[in-house]
């Protein structure tokens, strides 16, 4: 006989539930699909269907993609796409606070992995979003016009497509400083060891 574990479980029910919900919104919106508050409404409820997703199934995400490639080394492709200015932008508008609450950057290893894995969750979340929109750009484009992708494309940039990149130029640098505190600490780092892989 086959043990379910009943948490587990009901993780499944509750994201297989809002996954439908979510399906349904994309397939039978209840707004115009060229407007405005569409595009806002689609990309809140896409952020929220994959919030839910990974809080309650914990992916591990260790797949190379998330690895820095040598275009990306130094950031500098993407300091020339702007990713400093946005990074302001969350800052002023409050959201960088927030995330500081949520995932506190301190003097510890567990913390700092605990960061590390946040910049691949968000930044997988956000891509699979950016690309569920892409699609329904498309459908838009055809059905409509290009003209009524705008919103689409222009949130789509401003919502998933800086925050990868912010979480691509953020994620080397959280490394490094994970591999110089091991080399210091490399007794705790095995102690703890055990742990960090909960969240990974």
């Amino acid at each position: 006989m086959i043990m379910v574990n009943k948490n587990t479980f009901i993780n499944w029910i509750i994201v297989l539930t809002t996954t439908c919900g979510t399906g349904f919104f994309i397939l039978f919106p209840f707004m115009s699909m060229s407007s405005l508050s569409y595009s806002i409404t689609l990309n809140f409820v896409l952020m929220m269907w994959m919030s839910i997703a990974q809080t309650l199934l914990r992916p591990a995400l260790k797949s190379s993609y998330f690895n820095s490639h040598p275009i990306e080394e130094g950031g500098k492709i993407y300091e020339y796409l702007g990713v400093n200015f946005f990074r302001k932008l969350l800052v002023l508008s409050g959201w960088e606070r927030s995330r500081k609450k949520e995932t506190p950057i301190r003097k510890s290893l567990i913390l700092l992995e605990y960061y590390e894995y946040r910049t691949r969750t968000s930044e997988f979340g956000h891509v699979i979003i950016a690309i569920i929109i892409a699609f329904i750009s498309i459908y838009v484009c055809m059905v409509y016009s290009f003209k009524e992708t705008i919103g689409l494309i222009f949130l789509n940039i401003f919502l998933n497509i800086y925050p990868i990149i912010v979480q691509r130029y953020n994620r080397p640098r959280a490394r490094r400083v994970i591999n110089k505190y091991k080399l210091r600490h490399p007794n705790f780092a095995k102690e703890i060891g055990n742990v960090v892989k909960f969240y990974h």
